[in-house]
């Protein structure tokens, strides 16, 4: 027998006491682990339909944990900037890359995979060197997701770069409440001081957005928990709002279902139906958990227009 079909041979699973996502999920691994392990050292977990390519996703580290991360710009290209690379470039080098994106009409994101806000201080400090370099660039589209009120350390450049380039700022945000928010992430910035930043950017005329996410079902996927979020981002002055269901990879399903079992034990037959086989929900579930979202945006008269800079 060859390698690969070696490799692609399940394994019995002879403990009798695994449960059957864990037995499946072994199995799977076993099964496809030469696989696994390209994928992980090209840092992509997604590699289904959609998939971000991995040579395009930023990385200036994050502290935060959050499995939901969904796309921004669908299949468009944007600049890949890791904090490896980063660091590495000189401005002068930086400067050309830049430029080199803009002038392609690719748009340069920060936080598409991981918060560029969510490190430690040189990750950040890593953010505001790319800001601050983005400068020079005239007409480049620029667009910036955090879960993190210390995007406001920045708040001088982001004020700049709105004066030459098309820049958007967009704040997560799971749930307007802070015990609620607290259980689902422990290590990051209450809701109110979210909204605050959110408000703030508003308020220099920066196009600022709001992301409720993750949306996860049984939990912050209610009216009751979504009308104080999108009422938030009105009085924010937010232009428009977003929501991404729970994207459960299989790397963050054990981790995320023993946090289930803690916080929701109810609901873990519930999870482990809707994620079975899959890392998205199913598409009904999927339309039918976004359908008061939808309902509530469109109630609030998202979006909202934002002044000419002509």
């Amino acid at each position: 027998m060859s390698e690969s079909a070696k490799a692609l041979k399940l394994r019995p699973v002879v403990d009798s006491e695994m449960d059957a996502d864990t037995a499946w999920l072994r199995a799977s691994v076993e099964a496809f682990e030469p696989r696994l392990r390209e994928l992980e050292r090209r840092g992509d977990e997604d590699f289904g339909p959609g998939a971000w390519p991995a040579e395009r996703r930023p990385d200036l580290g994050c502290g935060w944990g959050c499995g939901c991360c969904p796309p921004r710009l669908g299949g468009r290209r944007y600049l890949d900037l890791d904090r490896g690379r980063l660091r590495r470039l000189d401005p002068a080098g930086l400067a050309r890359r830049l430029a080199a994106t803009a002038q392609r009409g690719e748009a340069i994101v920060l936080g598409a995979a991981v918060d560029p806000y969510g490190g430690d201080a040189a990750y950040r400090a890593a953010t505001r060197r790319l800001l601050a370099a983005c400068r020079d660039l005239d007409g480049a589209e620029l667009a910036i997701t955090t879960a993190s009120p210390l995007v406001l350390c920045d708040l001088d450049l982001l004020v700049e770069l709105d004066r030459t380039s098309s820049l958007s700022v967009e704040l997560v945000v799971p749930t307007a409440d802070p015990a609620l928010a607290r259980r689902l992430e422990p290590a990051s910035a209450p809701p109110a001081e979210r909204l605050g930043a959110l408000a703030e950017i508003a308020a220099q005329g920066i196009a600022a957005r709001l992301r409720i996410a993750p949306l996860l079902p049984g939990i912050n996927a209610g009216e009751m928990t979504l009308r104080p979020l999108v009422d938030a981002a009105r009085r924010a002055g937010a232009v428009d709002v977003a929501a991404s269901p729970l994207r459960l990879g299989w790397r963050a399903r054990r981790r995320f279902l023993a946090w289930l079992a803690v916080e929701e034990p109810e609901l873990v037959p519930r999870y482990r139906a809707l994620y079975r086989f899959r890392r998205r929900l199913p598409a009904a579930e999927h339309h039918a958990l976004l359908a008061d979202f939808h309902r509530l945006r469109l109630e609030h008269g998202f979006p909202h227009g934002i002044a000419s800079r002509g």
